[in-house]
């Protein structure tokens, strides 16, 4: 059941930049003026921005930006559940916690979001760089697919939140092969797929996909070692009319979509053409570093390489880097 702070927060952000008396805040949810004066007095100590002025009323103001159930709850789809939806300022990682619901049987569509994670992974166990200007999200899918179908989980996630980019923010990007989204030629999106297979059937018990987005740069920008792969949508501030929680909805909204899609010819098409790799050449990053030209990008999303001796190898994961030299990422949006 929703507190009287995030109903409160939710009528203002409703009405975001316009004043809502104290008495009309209090009518319209039911409760005290005193309540209200309450409730708002909380949500001040929690950093929203909200303005009195008298004899005008209340108003969110337009840079208040504080990621909450409420700050995404005009923005989500209205047959959505909300009780699936797990908000937080700060976690360990948004992974961890949708696993954990996950394995207490937490239905399809369940979702973690967070502001920030202390301990963000990345593939490969690497650590994922997760600061306050992100936003990071992570579902629990059920998908009907054979395990080795899944591949095509995480590659529809990277088409979806593509798809965020350009309905939200107006942006096209592009796909770095396996599921790295590329803005402006750097990455600012990162996916996880992690998941339990039921020996018995070969199905997935549960896929957990994890994503985040860099929505700001921020003052101190990146850490050296990630200043020249890693970039943000946006500079130090979000533009007018966009908040973390209207792109967390978004972001939940296209990610509960992904069981339906990740079979869908169109879905594949158009991973296909925001993955401008093919007819370059890439360093395949094994053990052994090999190169090759990238002559395709299989049914099941793999990428097939053509080696110097003419043979071909069919990668369904692993990394690959860009020879020097080639213009594969667009510099603008």
């Amino acid at each position: 059941m929703e507190s009287t702070k995030e109903k409160l927060l939710a009528l203002l952000e409703e009405n975001r930049g316009q004043s809502l008396s104290g008495q009309e805040l209090a009518l319209r949810l039911g409760i005290s003026r005193a309540a209200v004066w309450k409730a708002m007095d909380g949500l001040k100590k929690e950093g929203h921005q909200i303005q009195g002025v008298n004899n005008k009323g209340y108003q969110l103001l337009e840079g208040s930006d504080v990621l909450t159930l409420a700050s995404m709850e005009p923005w989500l789809p209205k047959e959505y559940d909300r009780s699936l939806l797990h908000v937080y300022d700060t976690v360990e990682s948004t992974n961890i916690t949708a696993r954990e619901l996950a394995a207490k049987g937490a239905p399809e569509g369940t979702a973690v979001v967070a502001a920030r994670q202390e301990r963000g992974k990345g593939r490969r166990g690497r650590s994922f760089f997760s600061p306050k200007g992100g936003v990071y999200v992570s579902m629990v899918l059920r998908p009907q697919l054979p395990a080795e179908e899944s591949a095509r989980v995480t590659t529809t996630a990277a088409v979806q939140i593509c798809r965020v980019l350009e309905e939200v923010c107006g942006f096209q990007a592009q796909i770095k092969w396996v599921n790295d989204v590329m803005f402006r030629g750097k990455k600012i999106c990162g996916i996880l797929t992690e998941g339990a297979i039921d020996l018995e059937s070969g199905m997935p018990e549960y896929i957990i996909v994890g994503i985040g987005v860099n929505l700001l740069e921020g003052v101190e920008g990146f850490p050296p070692e990630l200043r020249q792969i890693a970039g943000a949508l946006y500079r130090e501030n979000l533009p007018q009319g966009m908040t973390r929680g209207r792109f967390a909805a978004a972001m939940v909204e296209k990610m509960g979509a992904i069981s339906a899609l990740c079979t869908a010819k169109e879905t594949l098409e158009e991973y296909r053409r925001r993955c401008p790799l093919v007819g370059h050449r890439v360093m395949v990053m094994e053990n052994e570093p090999w190169e090759g030209k990238v002559i395709a990008i299989s049914d099941s999303c793999g990428l097939v390489v053509e080696k110097e001796d003419g043979s071909q190898q069919h990668l369904q994961s692993g990394e690959v880097s860009i020879r020097p030299g080639q213009e594969v990422w667009r510099k603008e949006s």
